[in-house]
């Protein structure tokens, strides 16, 4: 079943199965892709290669904080895909900042999972997810049109799990991150201006201080909505995944509620409790600007006793 949240939108109309259970401005789930059969009692044909994840917990959260509207999106493609495309997860946030954000990060999550189950279980994952941001580049351009460009705008993140490795893709700045062992590190490199500014000054040509004191810095620098991208962040390798870990992607209401130590206290646990943990932390914040705030959590099986 395909996994879909945009909150108080018109959803595609294979949206409509989430929509059922998902109307509640907090999505919280936990499922098991794959087996499907119960513990202790695994069919020999189907275990996993040597080194492959055989099991992967998903925790969902989806809230709209204290703005107006949700302009947040997330999706996880149908789990019948998963022995031969691997689980897709993607997080889409809307620029609050500039008009129908909401409508574009739809556009672009559906995009997404439209083109996932045309690809071909054999492409290597990196093609395979810049084939998936190109169609969401397209979507969300021709959504906009020529005069549209840059009125409205969405991050997006996409994750990708498929024998045993993890791959992304980022555009913007929603994040990446990855918990294994008690430790939270962060994947991918946010398009903010601050990148622009710290390059500026290594070449001398402003001061230290000036690189993160500018009220500019957090300005995206590359995001859907502005026609032709100017960056897009990709891992070197796929990620081999270890027993236990955790991989999170979130938007910045997420990451710029919590401090790291709070999220890694969340994700030492069980991914739907994590999931429950940081909604209660960030409700618990009680700030008044509250941005959206949307993450995916995707669990590895840790290793039997």
């Amino acid at each position: 079943m395909i996994e879909w949240l945009c909150t108080g939108m018109t959803l595609p109309r294979w949206g409509a199965v989430a929509a059922l259970a998902g109307m509640a401005l907090l999505a919280l789930a936990c499922f098991r892709l794959g087996a499907g059969r119960r513990k202790g009692t695994p069919s020999p044909s189907a275990q996993p290669p040597e080194g492959q994840v055989g099991q992967i917990t998903v925790g969902k959260l989806h809230e709209q904080g204290a703005r107006e509207e949700q302009q947040d999106c997330f999706a996880l493609s149908d789990e019948a895909l998963m022995p031969t495309h691997g689980l897709l997860a993607a997080v889409a946030d809307g620029m609050g900042g500039l008009a129908h954000g909401g409508k574009v990060s739809q556009a672009a999550v559906q995009a997404v999972l439209d083109a996932f189950p045309a690809c071909k279980g054999s492409t290597q994952a990196e093609p395979l997810l810049l084939a998936l941001a190109q169609r969401a580049v397209q979507a969300v351009n021709d959504l906009l049109g020529p005069d549209g460009l840059r009125e409205s705008g969405s991050t997006l993140v996409l994750g990708l799990v498929r024998e045993g490795s993890f791959s992304f893709l980022s555009i913007g700045d929603s994040r990446v991150a990855l918990y294994r062992n008690g430790v939270l590190t962060q994947l991918n490199r946010e398009h903010i201006y601050q990148r622009e500014l710290a390059l500026r000054m290594v070449n001398g040509e402003l001061p230290l201080a000036q690189v993160y004191t500018s009220p500019k810095g957090a300005g995206l620098t590359s995001f859907l909505g502005m026609g032709n991208l100017q960056h897009i962040d990709l891992p070197a390798a796929p990620i081999r995944l270890l027993p236990g870990d955790r991989v999170i992607l979130m938007s910045d209401g997420v990451y710029n509620a919590l401090t790291d130590q709070e999220l890694t206290q969340a994700l030492a646990q069980e991914p739907e409790q994590a999931a429950q943990a940081i909604r209660q932390a960030i409700a618990d914040k009680n700030y008044q600007n509250q941005d959206n705030y949307t993450a995916v959590i995707l669990a590895c099986a840790p290793d039997e006793p």
